[in-house]
């Protein structure tokens, strides 16, 4: 039996949305570099609209369509990002491919007259649609994807030649109504009027036509937006962190669940609960309501809610999630339900610190190491040299045995020890 081990580190896709950022713990050592195959960029950067918009579809929502000067602003800071090795919405003046501070300067510069945009990004994915599934993991880029006032959107993706790990996909995204009234003429009449929206800071938008502009996207979008939808599949069953952190004093939770009030429909509504439960009927009582007031970084709307559980969901499970609001003095509630990940390979559920299990050589398993806490992720793991590992999170691994020459063999890390016997 081999007993030469290396250590490998869970390097993580970086997300954002505006001025925010996704973040994985990575652990420090030895990294053993598995680098992916390089994707074809083409088909990528059509598969991330396509897919965004096959979810926005499901939901009843507009599709997203694609603008000329929003994809081309979004190219250019994908390019950017890969070639000065960075992943921010800022750019660096004086570094390469520079065409903007920010989102909206880079808006400007391709062409695009209105100044309402908004940003999503994620690094070091390999396809995109785990940079798509990833944004939406995260609570405030969920808001951003799904938000009933956009309609346009480009898209840009990179990928280091030399580095597939090394890749960026860039979301820009805008109302094509406000646009037009930006690149239209300037309103020269009496009555109110609106300016410094547009590229030509002093071009000047009836105030009537400027709030119809915000309105139009929305009134045809669904009264009520939640995610996960309705019967959806595969979600995954944990959240991790964002940089600002909803929940900076876990560092893993459940996968969040989030209601948003579409304002063009709704002018006053208030939440009277918002409950998560088992299939069965169990309520998910470890739980923490965000919403407006509660959010710790200001982010939310007055008509954005999310419901965090504070451990992590189950795999393999069915939930239901229940609302119940107030609107114009009437009690309304509001029902749906979503399935998560089901693993395809034999399952192993690690409960203990130490525990042993079997495997098949030539066979992958998944091995879910259940937190015991709040901070309790796998770090600086450590395996023999003929094991593949891929992490699917940070509490989940996916092993195969690439050896027919070993019949048992310890994977550790910070906290855990598990003892593995080959069938």
């Amino acid at each position: 039996m081999r007993v030469s081990f290396v250590i490998v580190v869970l390097l993580a896709s970086m997300l954002f949305w505006q001025f925010i950022e996704y973040r994985t713990h990575t652990s420090l050592g030895e990294v053993v570099e598995r680098k992916a195959l390089p994707m074809d960029v083409s088909y990528e950067t059509m598969e991330a609209r396509t897919y965004l918009n096959s979810i926005r579809e499901i939901m009843n929502m507009q599709r997203l369509a694609q603008n000329k000067q929003l994809k081309t602003a979004a190219q250019a800071h994908a390019d950017y990002l890969v070639l000065n090795d960075e992943s921010a919405h800022e750019e660096m003046i004086g570094h390469k491919n520079f065409t903007g501070i920010t989102p909206v300067e880079r808006a400007f510069h391709a062409g695009y007259a209105s100044s309402q945009v908004s940003e999503n990004l994620s690094s070091k994915n390999h396809n995109a649609r785990s940079s798509v599934d990833g944004l939406l993991s995260a609570i405030y880029h969920r808001f951003g994807f799904l938000s009933p006032g956009i309609d346009q959107i480009g898209v840009g993706v990179t990928q280091d030649m030399k580095d597939s790990d090394k890749s960026a996909f860039v979301y820009l995204m805008g109302n094509s109504v406000l646009n037009q009234l930006c690149t239209g003429s300037s309103f020269s009449g009496s009555g109110k009027y609106i300016y410094r929206v547009c590229k030509n800071s002093e071009h000047r938008i009836k105030e009537k036509e400027f709030y119809t502009s915000l309105q139009y996207s929305k009134q045809n979008s669904p009264k009520i937006i939640f995610y996960p939808y309705d019967g959806e599949e595969e979600v995954p069953p944990a959240f991790y962190s964002e940089v600002p952190d909803p929940l900076p004093d876990y560092e893993v939770s459940g996968f969040p669940i989030s209601v948003e009030f579409n304002d063009h429909f709704f002018k006053n509504v208030t939440l009277h609960s918002f409950k998560l439960y088992v299939e069965g009927g169990e309520e998910v009582r470890d739980v923490r309501l965000m919403d407006k007031s509660s959010d710790p970084h200001q982010k939310f709307t007055a008509n954005q809610y999310a419901l965090f559980p504070l451990e992590r969901l189950e795999y393999s499970h069915k939930y239901r999630a229940e609302v119940i609001y107030v609107s114009k003095g009437k009690k309304e509630t509001l029902i749906w339900y979503f399935h998560t990940q089901k693993p395809t390979e034999e399952f192993h559920l690690i409960t203990q610190k130490e525990e042993t299990i079997s495997i098949d050589p030539g066979k992958s398993h998944i091995v879910y190491f259940r937190p015991h806490d709040p901070h309790d992720i796998i770090k600086n793991i450590q395996f023999p040299v003929d094991i593949d590992i891929k992490f699917l999170d940070n509490n989940t691994i996916k092993l195969t045995l690439m050896s027919n020459e070993m019949d048992a063999f310890d994977i550790t890390s910070d906290t855990r020890r598990l003892h593995v016997e080959v069938r």
